[in-house]
């Protein structure tokens, strides 16, 4: 066999083991266009690829998780972009209101499928050292998350307790 032939077989077998990897982006691409949230949504009833706690309602979330925090908004912030950067979300908006509320929508990609999945939070001042805290995790694709989204919304919880 010629180096060629060799290398052509190489490149086809390759080809043929990415081909489901590159039919999910396809399909991720298509399915799975980018929300523009403007404001905290709220899950579907029954889901069970959506977590949220908070205004948005009680959804796959231990109802002893506190929404009101011991820290003023811009700690909350701050912790907030913490996390965030340490799991790697990308910013699609964050909003600062005249009220001194915060409002960010990030999207999380899962590691090699590369699913898109929306983090949107909400920080509403109290007073100067309390916050009201609305959490929101939502996978855009299937009907079931794994129980990813309410994991990941703890750990995000976790954090901003810490604030």
């Amino acid at each position: 066999m010629s180096d060629n032939n060799r290398w052509k077989s190489i490149g086809l077998v390759a080809l043929l083991i990415l081909s489901p990897w590159l039919a999910v982006q396809g399909w991720i691409l298509v399915g799975a266009p980018l929300p523009t949230h403007t404001s905290l949504p709220t899950c579907p009833e029954g889901t069970q690829n959506c977590a949220s706690l908070g205004a948005g309602g009680l959804v796959r979330m231990d109802g002893d998780l506190q929404t009101t925090i011991d820290a003023n908004v811009s700690e909350v912030w701050d912790a907030f972009e913490t996390w965030s950067s340490e799991n790697g979300l990308n910013v699609e908006r964050d909003v600062e209101g005249e009220d001194g509320s915060s409002f960010s929508h990030r999207v999380a990609i899962t590691p090699f499928w590369r699913f898109p999945d929306d983090v949107v939070v909400s920080f509403q001042p109290i007073d100067d050292d309390s916050t009201a805290i609305s959490l929101y995790s939502s996978s855009r694709l299937g009907v079931s998350d794994l129980g990813v989204n309410p994991d990941r919304l703890v750990s995000l919880h976790e954090a901003l307790m810490n604030a």
